[in-house]
């Protein structure tokens, strides 16, 4: 084959792949933009709430009471006693001639001569351990024990060289191994020395309860609801008194209501509190409670009442049950795979505009004036 004919199919190849490179380029940029997701709908369990049945991929927002996640080791009272989340140094103590100890002697050695108790106070931190019946697990045999007190409260113990490591736990790690991820913005507080803490995560905006089950010696993780019940319904000016007094609806009253899109049956019966200046309506399985507060009287949903309302932003409401009730937030739209290879040739085409020096603005011809 001559040189001439070879660079004629080279050329001709060289085409066609060009030809095939443009209609397959045209037919990705061709994909339909992805939909932009619209305030979301509220879902919840119970068909005869909000909008039917949640989908597998929705994630939990809201509930009316807190859920159980799962359980934890009590050894991890000490992170909680002490307020730090990750495996921190607590102490250091010297071995001396107990480095020189077999492993089965070392094991035994710290079961059983150790004051664990004394060496906490006297390593001068604010954690406190009490021995009235301290354990040591082994978990390798002269290198690495788990060490807990009467409470349940646990500690690493690592021989480091010529010495023990004292380490706390990691709860972090335990909650990445129940698939919740905390973020490093996390707040503590403790609810009830010893039995109830709270776990607050400003990133994702959620609260984690922690309660101390001694009975069953284990620490219960519980989820509560991500936005918090509205009991705030609406307000009315006080002039309504009158009318409450007597036994009757004001009209201000039954007007709040209808804007709620709850307006009271001909069943709802107003019950004056004993001070004379608070009410009570029931109207069926619902109660709301009207409170005389700085010159207003103000209608909120009393929490025995069947349903809550739920107030997320300034434009998503929604009412859920209070016995088993959750709202779910609908997922994100799934991009196709048409439409990720768009954005990934958008965004290459985008990059080569830039190394070239190509612009998508309109050229501006500076205001210059002539020389004299």
């Amino acid at each position: 084959m001559s040189i001439k004919s070879f660079l004629k199919i080279l050329s001709l190849i060289v085409f066609i792949v060009i030809i095939i490179g443009f209609l397959v380029c045209f037919y990705i940029l061709q994909a339909p933009p992805v939909a932009q997701p619209d305030p979301p709908k509220l879902q919840v369990h119970k068909r005869t709430a909000l909008r039917g049945r949640p989908t597998v991929n929705s994630k939990p927002i809201a509930y009316t009471k807190d859920v159980y996640r799962f359980s934890i080791d009590q050894q991890y009272l000490s992170n909680l006693n002490s307020g730090e989340f990750s495996s921190k140094l607590v102490f250091s103590v010297a071995l001396g001639q107990r480095a020189l100890y077999s492993a089965e002697l070392l094991d035994k050695e710290l079961k059983t001569v150790f004051n664990w108790q004394k060496m906490f106070i006297d390593s001068g931190t604010e954690i406190r351990f009490s021995s009235k019946s301290p354990t040591i697990k082994v978990l390798i045999s002269g290198k690495d024990w788990l060490l807990k007190d009467s409470t349940g409260a646990g500690f690493s113990v690592q021989k480091n060289k010529n010495a023990l490591d004292i380490y706390l736990p990691n709860l972090q790690d335990a909650f990445n191994n129940n698939r919740i991820t905390l973020s490093p913005d996390v707040e503590f507080s403790i609810e009830k020395v010893g039995k109830q803490w709270l776990v607050k995560d400003n990133m994702s905006q959620q609260t984690y309860e922690i309660r101390n089950d001694t009975k069953n010696k284990k620490l219960d993780v519980f989820q509560q609801s991500k936005y918090p019940i509205q009991p705030f319904l609406f307000q009315i000016d006080s002039s309504a008194m009158t009318a409450l007094a007597e036994g009757k609806f004001p009209k201000d009253l039954r007007e709040g209501f209808v804007s709620q899109k709850i307006p009271l049956s001909r069943n709802a019966k107003l019950i004056a509190d004993s001070d004379g200046v608070n009410w009570r309506i029931t109207d069926g399985s619902q109660k709301y409670n009207i409170r005389n507060e700085d010159g207003r009287l103000k209608v909120y949903i009393d929490l025995e009442s069947s349903w809550f309302l739920v107030q997320f932003d300034g434009s998503i409401k929604g009412w859920m049950q209070r016995e088993s009730g959750t709202v779910f937030l609908p997922p994100e739209p799934t991009l196709s795979s048409r439409q990720q290879l768009k954005q990934k040739l958008v965004a290459f085409f985008e990059n080569l505009k830039a190394k070239v020096g190509i612009s998508n603005q309109p050229d501006q011809i500076q205001n210059t004036e002539l020389p004299e």
